[in-house]
């Protein structure tokens, strides 16, 4: 399989946000994060600071 896992890094802490991600678009500073049923998941002004493709997690943090 090749989802993945989003996670948010807000004060220090990582918080998983979704599972089974298939797709992440950026628009505006927002990521839209759609599940493998379709599901869909806005994650305000963030910017991505790892994505890690061997362990399918992705980790956003709140942009400045």
């Amino acid at each position: 399989m090749c989802e993945s896992t989003v996670f948010l890094e807000e004060g220090g802490k990582v918080r998983e946000m979704m599972r089974d991600v298939t797709r992440i678009v950026m628009r505006d500073g927002d990521a839209v994060c759609t599940d493998i049923v379709g599901e869909q998941l806005v994650l305000e002004n963030v910017v991505l600071m790892e994505a890690n493709l061997l362990s399918h997690g992705i980790v956003f943090v709140r942009g400045t």
